[in-house]
């Protein structure tokens, strides 16, 4: 595609715009779904692991009590549910999508790439420690996925100073509520 009909492509259509360019209507349009079942699928998942992660930090004592709750009927985390549904709401009513996707992108990278140096700081500390599996590649794999999130986290950092320094504001504010947390204990 000629860089001026790319340009004005529509926020969403790049993927299934250039899919139908290379390869016709009918891919097009199949891109298109399997974009659509690809976000859907995302969003299930989220909204099954996002309470959950909320209701064990509550059963470790590192927010509200109350979130560790199983409900009596369903055993379901009913309100870690809420507080995600709650949570959820904001985000969605104080931005745009392309907003959302790149604060929560941000912060998925930010914390895979801590998660997965964690590893070296754990091989570090205890070498010794009987491991039930291993790190595919490692140190090759493991330090190429830091080097990579470390990238694209400056690369937002240098491009989105503003939307960066919301997200990693939102994510100190979390800091201190943690240590609050931590003192209940």
């Amino acid at each position: 595609m000629p860089l001026a009909e790319l340009a004005v492509v529509g926020d969403g259509r790049l993927t299934d715009t250039v899919a139908e360019r290379l390869f016709g209507f009918v891919a097009g349009n199949v891109i298109a779904i399997f974009t659509v079942v690809s976000v859907a699928a995302s969003i299930s998942a989220m909204v099954l692991a996002g309470p959950r992660v909320y209701f064990a930090m509550a059963r470790d004592g590192a927010f509200l009590p109350s979130v560790a709750q199983v409900h009596p009927t369903y055993r379901t985390p009913a309100r870690a549910i809420w507080a995600q549904a709650g949570w959820s709401s904001v985000l969605v009513l104080s931005s745009t999508l392309s907003g959302l996707v790149n604060y929560t992108g941000f912060a998925i990278v930010l914390f895979s790439g801590f998660a997965v140096a964690a590893l070296f700081v754990l091989r570090h500390r205890e070498p010794d420690a009987v491991r039930p599996f291993k790190a595919w590649g490692y140190p090759f794999a493991p330090g190429l996925f830091v080097a990579a999130s470390a990238a694209m986290i400056g690369y937002r950092i240098w491009t989105e100073p503003s939307e960066t320094f919301y997200g990693l504001l939102i994510i100190g504010l979390g800091v201190p509520l943690y240590h609050l947390f931590a003192r209940r204990q």
